[in-house]
């Protein structure tokens, strides 16, 4: 069984609507005066309510949520930069990255998922996984191996709007048509995974992020999200982004090829049998 640690970390590029030093301090009062002036120090790290005493376990190992919060605010910096991975989508691409960490009883990340992502950019995602593999956290509790989920949410500088399309027959029917496109990537994972996309006033696909709740196969995402990107759709908003979801399959089938044609020569043998 396991448990997921209820934490949000805002992380503002701009370093807009960020929580202050004082509200920070408030929060963690009932801490330890080393532990509370660092965490404090982070002025762009926000915690939810009742966060501070719970921990993440399962059947193996323990940690306190507070373990994980410190370790990963040391890293604010290098999570603000992959941010910057995004270039010109930092003008539109916003939203909320889960990412779940698998720890080993020394507190070494062995792996790092995307499992959910709100963003839509596979850069800053891919980023965000690298960045948590060489993270070191102090070792559970029993020193046996655990896993834990962490949310990222990012702001962009708002200079395109963003209108979220759902359940669209127009975009379903463009995703089908140009879906076998993606078939010579191979498979992403075992289990498929889910695509955030943004589409440009003219058509053309601006940004992908993916998502998984196993192991992404990193060669044929970014061979998927190069090939997405080179997808025109029917369906575009004047003015605005269209941020757009789909799901990706484990196997995608290549394009059926054309019926055959009868060639002249055979025509002509018909001919003459006539």
């Amino acid at each position: 069984m396991k448990y997921v640690v209820p934490l949000f970390v805002l992380v503002c590029p701009l370093l807009v609507g960020c929580a202050s030093d004082g509200a920070l301090r408030d929060e963690t009062a009932d801490r330890p005066a080393k532990r509370r002036s660092r965490i404090a120090s982070q002025s762009n790290f926000e915690r939810s309510a009742g966060a501070r005493e719970m921990g993440v376990q399962n059947e193996m190992g323990v940690y306190e949520s507070a373990d994980i919060e410190e370790t990963l605010a040391e890293h604010m910096e290098e999570v603000r930069g992959c941010y910057g991975r995004a270039g010109r989508a930092q003008r539109y691409a916003a939203g909320k990255v889960t990412l779940r960490f698998i720890v080993s009883g020394e507190g070494k990340p062995q792996d790092v998922l995307v499992i959910a992502s709100d963003l839509g950019n596979y850069d800053v995602e891919r980023c965000l996984v690298d960045m948590g593999r060489r993270v070191k956290f102090p070792p559970p509790s029993g020193r046996k191996g655990t896993s834990f989920e962490y949310p990222v949410e990012f702001r962009s500088t708002n200079e395109m709007q963003v209108q979220d399309v759902e359940d669209s027959l127009k975009v379903t029917e463009d995703v089908t048509a140009l879906m076998h496109s993606l078939a010579s990537c191979g498979a992403v994972t075992d289990s498929g995974a889910s695509a955030i996309f943004y589409v440009e006033p003219n058509g053309t696909v601006a940004s992908v992020g993916l998502a998984a709740e196993s192991t992404l196969d990193e060669t044929a995402g970014a061979c998927l999200v190069r090939e997405m990107r080179r997808w025109k759709m029917s369906t575009v908003l004047p003015g605005r982004m269209l941020r757009c979801r789909t799901n990706i399959p484990a196997v995608i089938a290549a394009a059926e090829p054309p019926p055959s044609r009868p060639s002249a020569l055979s025509a002509a043998g018909r001919k003459r049998r006539r």
